[in-house]
């Protein structure tokens, strides 16, 4: 989950928004596909349904949407929902509430177009797949599934658009190909990690995220 998040501010910078963000879905579907695989056994396929019915017609109207404006500004935006998500998980209200199995066709619909839009599949479901009751390698699997899901529109919409060049489409092979390598290694620790210490660690990803982004860093 984290990769993107790390990668996008640094390939924004390097390349532009316009570039960063169509290569890093080919990184992405990468990532999902060996993550999903590593995962496969714990992948919960009703959950996925769900995602997906809700985000990938969503995902595709939000992808149309980015090649024609400039999302530079929408960037901040994006830190200001990450940081408010981690506040809301905070709230009491939430420790008591249990994501329906139908609550993901809304949870795709907006994850999609956030996605679309923004470049980034999460980490905005994620609350909700914990809330839900996935465990560390469940949720893994079952979220990688429905984020590569989200990468396919993208790809096709932003192939159409002109949006790949040779450059963007081996830096995104060439991330795609690490992701891979740290699927494999992200299986190995996370086996490791106590269910508590793996909310926290997820906890202090969105916040640090959330802010590196408003403040362009």
């Amino acid at each position: 989950m984290g990769g993107g998040l790390v990668a996008l501010p640094v390939l924004i910078w390097v390349l532009g928004v316009k570039e960063a963000i169509p290569l890093l879905s080919i990184a992405q579907f990468a990532g999902s596909v060996s993550r999903a695989y590593v995962h496969r056994d714990t992948i919960d396929w009703k959950v996925v349904a769900y995602f997906g019915v809700g985000s990938v017609p969503i995902t595709l109207i939000a992808s149309f949407i980015f090649v024609s404006i400039n999302s530079t500004v929408i960037v901040r935006i994006l830190g200001g929902l990450l940081i408010l998500m981690v506040i809301y998980s905070r709230l009491p209200i939430w420790r008591s509430f249990h994501m329906p199995l139908r609550g993901f066709v809304p949870v795709g619909s907006a994850t999609g177009f956030i996605s679309g839009l923004f470049g980034l599949p999460g980490p905005f479901a994620t609350v909700f797949y914990l809330s839900y009751g996935l465990g560390t390698s469940a949720y893994v699997g079952t979220s990688s599934i429905g984020y590569g899901l989200i990468q396919l529109p993208k790809l096709l919409v932003f192939g159409v658009g002109g949006l790949f060049t040779i450059q963007s489409a081996s830096i995104g092979l060439g991330l795609g190909v690490i992701s891979v390598l740290g699927a494999y290694l992200g299986r190995m620790i996370l086996g490791r990690i106590p269910e508590r210490i793996f909310t926290a660690l997820i906890t202090i990803i969105l916040m640090t995220s959330g802010i590196s982004l408003i403040l362009d860093l």
